[in-house]
């Protein structure tokens, strides 16, 4: 999304969602209203991330004020194209799939390899972010925390995780 004044703006979400901030305050300030809308005040030109949160889901919106959107990676290689993503894959396609619009992400099945490896990728990201007292696990109903003190250093720790992975992020709690 591109905020393409300084002036506020307002989007309507779904009502299941219960918090918002964003990765950069600096760019954007984010915050979820009474009314169930997500307010966006631009603050200075750049990028960053929004992060909305409900009960067991996060959703991103990755948001522009007076620069572009970062693009898509590269295609991932002809060896990789695929639906099913083996291991090899995975940096090639999360280097494309990273800035790549929802709407244009194709299906994809992930082998339990290129989840290993996609794991052990965010793992990695939140011990170079000093978190790696934050143990991350998979389950069938999506990220488990383990040495997560509260809500806000999960909170911290998915948006330190969120450019490793490869879907939505969904928690485990």
């Amino acid at each position: 999304m591109v905020l393409a004044t300084s002036t506020p703006r307002i989007e309507k979400i779904d009502p299941e969602f219960a918090f918002a901030e964003s990765d950069d305050a600096n760019v954007v300030h984010a915050e979820l209203l009474a009314s169930g809308e997500l307010l966006l005040e631009p603050k200075n030109a750049g990028t960053a991330h929004v992060f909305i949160y409900a009960a067991r889901l996060v959703r991103v919106i990755e948001v522009a004020f007076e620069a572009a959107l970062p693009a898509a990676g590269p295609k991932p290689p002809k060896t990789c194209e695929t639906k099913r993503i083996a291991a090899a894959c995975y940096l090639p396609w999360r280097t494309y799939l990273q800035h790549l619009p929802a709407s244009e992400v194709p299906p994809i099945d992930l082998e339990i390899e290129t989840i290993q490896a996609e794991l052990t990728a965010a793992q990695a990201a939140l011990g170079k972010a000093g978190m790696s007292s934050v143990q991350l696990r998979f389950s069938s109903f999506g990220l488990k925390f383990k040495g997560a003190k509260d809500e806000r250093e999960e909170r911290r720790a998915i948006q330190i995780i969120w450019p490793w992975l490869l879907g939505p992020v969904r928690i485990d709690r």
